[in-house]
């Protein structure tokens, strides 16, 4: 059994998509009541609901965020792979996926720290939204829980590719 079996056989792989698929419920259904409540209040009920949009800020921020991981999880994200259209060799389509992981690895490190000075910066100054006051530490720290799962998704699946490069015998 290689390192990227071992890692998704685990029972911390299995808690992470758990605790993402709930995230990402979560995270959507609180959106969507949200604006339905605001619909309801502003043209049934004909009263204005202030500040909601920091309501959906949150939500929206975690919905996103754990959404795209999810999408690096199941190589399911939006790409512009023309290359790989001419590419007819196996081996040669398996090489590029590396390349391609390679670049997403080497941008998720860097993004992984700004996410992180940004977090700092939200702990120290402590900035919160206008009409709730709810701290921006609460949707900004998606941003860096986002990014470093989709770095180790691409880590994952990194070592997937080389061993098949290494056992592509055609």
């Amino acid at each position: 059994m290689n390192l990227e079996e071992k890692i998704q056989r685990s029972w911390f792989w299995n808690a992470l998509l758990k605790i993402q698929r709930f995230l990402m419920v979560t995270s959507t259904v609180s959106v969507i009541l949200m604006l339905g409540i605001v619909v309801v209040c502003r043209y049934i009920l004909v009263i204005n609901v202030l500040g909601y949009d920091e309501i959906i800020l949150v939500g929206a921020f975690w919905m996103y965020f754990m959404g795209s991981s999810y999408a690096m999880y199941e190589e399911s994200h939006i790409a512009a792979d023309v290359v790989g259209q001419f590419i007819s060799s196996p081996k040669k389509l398996i090489a590029l996926s590396i390349i391609k992981k390679i670049v997403q690895v080497g941008l998720g490190m860097p993004l992984i720290y700004l996410a992180y000075e940004m977090l700092l910066f939200d702990v120290t100054a402590n900035p919160k939204t206008i009409d709730w006051g709810i701290p921006l530490l609460l949707p900004q720290s998606a941003i860096l829980v986002g990014v470093v799962l989709m770095t180790f998704y691409s880590v994952v699946h990194l070592i997937r590719d080389i061993n098949r490069y290494k056992n592509c015998n055609f």
